[in-house]
C-alpha cells in the first residue's frame, strides 16, 4: 500500500526548500527586478489579462501578474500546480477526505486548492470563498464555469489586504453555509494576515458550519513564549513587510485557547511544518456534543 503521507511529506518538503531558494534570491534581485518590472507591468498585464490564463500541464492556471499577489513563489507555473496537488492530497491523507465531502475553502484565493483537486479528483463538492472579487471572478470564469460542482463566493467583507473598499465589517462576518454542513473546512495562509478580533468570529463560523467529527485544516504563524499577538514581529520572515495584517503572529496558548471556546480539539500541531516561511500546520477536530 502507497503511504500517502510519506508521498505528500516529500513533495512538500521540495516545495519548502524551493521556496526558501526563492526568498533568498528575491531579496539579492529585488533591487534591480523592481524599477524592470515597473517598466513592462502594464504591456505585461494586459498582455496577460487579454488571455486570461495560462495553460500547464493541461491544466487552466491563472495569469502569473494575479499569482504574484499571492507571492513571488506563486509565478512559477510548475510551484504553483505542485503546491496544489499536495494541498490536496492533505486532504485524502490527513483529513478524510472522501468522493462525498463537502470541502470549504476559506480565504481560497485563485483557487490553487481547487485546482488541486481537479487534478487529483475530478469533480468533487468544493466551496471557495474569498474577499478580493477579481479572485473570485476569476474562478468563477475559468474554474466553476467547467466544473459546477466547484463553486465560488465573493464575501465582501473588508481587507486591508485584497479588499479595502469591502462593504461587510470583519466584526458581523457569517459564511454563506448552513449550520454543520461542512466535512472538511480548510484555510491555507488566512489567519497569518489577521488580527484577533476576526480570528475569534471566523473561528466561531468554522465551528458552527462544521459536521460534528469533522476536520479543519488551517496554516498561521504560532510561536511559544512570545506575546499574545504581534504585527509583524522583526526579522520573523524573510520577505519585506508594510501593513501591519502582512504577518500576523500568534503565541500558541492564546490561538489554541480561541479553538478551545468554540469546540475545536487539536489533534497535531506541526511547527513551521508547512513549505512556506514560518507558517505552522495545526490539524483540528471538531468535537462531537455528547449525547
Amino acid at each position: 500500500m502507497v503511504d500517502m503521507n510519506k508521498g505528500n511529506d516529500k513533495l512538500v518538503e521540495r516545495l519548502r526548500s524551493n521556496t526558501e531558494r526563492g526568498s533568498i534570491l528575491w531579496r539579492l534581485v529585488r533591487p534591480v527586478v523592481r524599477p524592470v518590472w515597473s517598466l513592462i507591468h502594464n504591456r505585461d498585464y494586459v498582455s496577460d489579462y487579454d488571455r486570461d490564463y495560462y495553460l500547464y500541464h493541461g491544466c487552466v492556471l491563472p495569469p502569473r501578474e494575479m499569482r504574484g499577489r499571492l507571492g513571488a513563489s506563486f509565478l512559477a507555473d510548475g510551484f504553483y500546480l505542485e503546491s496544489g496537488i499536495a494541498e490536496a492530497r492533505r486532504l485524502a491523507a490527513r483529513l478524510a477526505y472522501s468522493k462525498s465531502s463537502l470541502v470549504v475553502d476559506i480565504g481560497c484565493g485563485l483557487g490553487r486548492l481547487a485546482t488541486g483537486m481537479l487534478w487529483e479528483f475530478g469533480d468533487v463538492q468544493y466551496l471557495g470563498i474569498d474577499s478580493n472579487p477579481v479572485f473570485a471572478e476569476w474562478c468563477r470564469e475559468h474554474i466553476e464555469r467547467n466544473h459546477p460542482s466547484f463553486r465560488f463566493i465573493h464575501l465582501d467583507v473588508v481587507n486591508e489586504l485584497y479588499n479595502p473598499a469591502g462593504k461587510i465589517d470583519g466584526d458581523r462576518i457569517r459564511l454563506p453555509l448552513a449550520d454543520a454542513t461542512a466535512d472538511i473546512v480548510y484555510l491555507w495562509g488566512l489567519f497569518t494576515n489577521m488580527g484577533p478580533e476576526h480570528v475569534r468570529i471566523y473561528v466561531s463560523e468554522m465551528s458552527r458550519i462544521a459536521r460534528e467529527g469533522s476536520r479543519i485544516f488551517l496554516t498561521a504563524f504560532v510561536e511559544e513564549n512570545v506575546p499574545e499577538v504581534s504585527f509583524i514581529p522583526k526579522g520573523y520572515v524573510p520577505y519585506e513587510c508594510v501593513k501591519p495584517l502582512q504577518c500576523v503572529r500568534y503565541s500558541k496558548e492564546f490561538l489554541f485557547s480561541i479553538f478551545s471556546r468554540y469546540g475545536l480539539v487539536v489533534e497535531e500541531f506541526r511547527h513551521h511544518g508547512g513549505a512556506f516561511p514560518s507558517q505552522s500546520e495545526v490539524y483540528l477536530r471538531k468535537e462531537k456534543v455528547a449525547a
